[in-house]
């Protein structure tokens, strides 16, 4: 049914994009395994993406040799599949700066200088930008201060909190979101609050723009009951107090999610976005979302 929606749509689709986070986890063998099964699920869909979108956390620990092997066997993996990648940091990704006291990301240090991989251009800073014409997407990423003297983890500051640089930028932020003055989809591993897991930092910026139209995130694992709770298989929010709904495509691992899993996003002709919920461990799609385009152009948001 699922593919038959798709299938019927695809000759709208304006752009297209693989949404994928959380991969994580300190086993080798089975990290292997879950990235396999999933780009290999996902070669069969034969789906042309503009980009892929990996939300964070992308390695998991301490140990610099593992970290290494880790993404020298993503970087392979996804660079099979010949298609950008726009990558924001995760809270696990800052791992290593906690176990060792070093301003070092291993992943995010290689991958940054890489043809083809997108990403903040320092650790230091909040979010990135792509405009895609239709629309712009806007990936707020965990960051970090170069000499490591503070952090961002799980909506905290970690460290010397008085050096951290945007206690007050809300109203900057707002306004930024607000100029492009077409449709802007945010992305990065936290969700909004309202979302599971809801990071207090992102909470700042409220309320969003009126040209917001929806927030994409990872870190709450699909079916995690020890972290999300009571929502652990819950895919869609809504951003506390506004009508942005909020879409959880956590995790490409299976070991504290319940499956290997992502999301395929499409955006049509007409401004309709629609989101696949992709189960690789079954090979089989879960569920679809599909929200209509906004009722008028985005108005920008006027601040003093």
């Amino acid at each position: 049914m699922i593919r038959r929606a798709m299938d019927a749509m695809k000759s709208s689709v304006v752009k297209r994009f693989w949404l994928i986070s959380d991969l994580q986890q300190s086993i080798p063998e089975n990290a292997i395994a879950c990235m396999t099964a999933g780009v290999e699920d996902f070669k069969t869909l034969e789906l042309k993406c503009d980009a892929i979108c990996y939300l964070g956390d992308a390695v998991e620990g301490g140990r610099l040799e593992f970290l290494n092997e880790m993404t020298e066997m993503q970087i392979e993996q996804l660079g099979s599949l010949n298609t950008p990648v726009y990558y924001a940091m995760g809270n696990h990704d800052m791992d290593y700066l906690r176990a060792t006291g070093e301003g070092r990301w291993p992943f995010y240090d290689t991958v940054r200088g890489l043809d083809g991989w997108h990403t903040q251009k320092t650790a230091q800073d909040q979010y990135f930008v792509k405009d895609w014409g239709e629309f712009v997407m806007v990936f707020f990423a965990a960051h970090a201060a170069a000499d490591a003297s503070w952090h961002t983890t799980n909506g905290t500051v970690r460290g010397d909190v008085s050096k951290y640089p945007y206690h007050d930028n809300a109203d900057e932020l707002r306004r930024m979101l607000a100029s492009f003055n077409k449709p802007v989809f945010t992305l990065g591993h936290y969700g909004f609050p309202g979302a599971n897991r809801g990071n207090p930092l992102l909470g700042k910026i409220f309320p969003l723009p009126d040209n917001v139209r929806m927030h994409i995130y990872g870190h709450a694992h699909i079916g995690d009951g020890m972290w999300a709770g009571k929502d652990l298989y819950r895919k869609i929010a809504c951003v506390d107090n506004q009508q942005i709904p909020q879409i959880n495509i956590a995790s490409l691992e299976n070991r504290r999610g319940s499956a290997v899993r992502s999301a395929i996003m499409e955006y049509y002709e007409d401004g309709t976005a629609g989101f696949f919920f992709r189960n690789h461990t079954e090979h089989t799609w879960d569920e679809m979302y599909v929200q209509r385009p906004m009722k008028a152009p985005p108005v920008r948001m006027a601040m003093d």
